[in-house]
């Protein structure tokens, strides 16, 4: 709880679930984000992180990596600052979801130094 505390308060538009699944590119190649049920105001670097780490649970390392560079390198963010959210995201996400997942997430929960 302390972690979190210490985060900046941000008023981003958060998606909540970004993930390949809810997006579509029209056959002209625009993209379009679906389900907004899980929208929220909040920071984006968090949305991020939970994208990051959904990636990783489904071990695409590779796509996780790319991803938060991307954000990173497009919103001129740090990617320590996304990085300090992933034991907070890690932590409220492993109280949903299957047991091998909760396991994973729960590994994440004490990360807490990067580069």
């Amino acid at each position: 709880h302390m972690r979190l505390d210490s985060m900046p308060t941000h008023v981003k538009v958060c998606h909540g679930d970004y993930n390949p699944s809810n997006i579509i590119i029209t056959p002209e190649g625009k993209p379009f984000v679906l389900d907004w049920s899980h929208a929220t105001q909040g920071n984006a670097s968090a949305d991020v992180a939970r994208t990051y780490l959904l990636f990783k649970l489904e071990k695409k390392d590779a796509l996780a990596e790319k991803y938060l560079t991307l954000f990173c390198r497009k919103t001129d963010t740090a990617k320590q600052y996304v990085q300090q959210w992933l034991p907070i995201v890690a932590a409220s996400q492993s109280v949903k979801g299957r047991q091998e997942e909760r396991e994973f997430l729960l590994g994440w929960t004490n990360v807490v130094d990067y580069e």
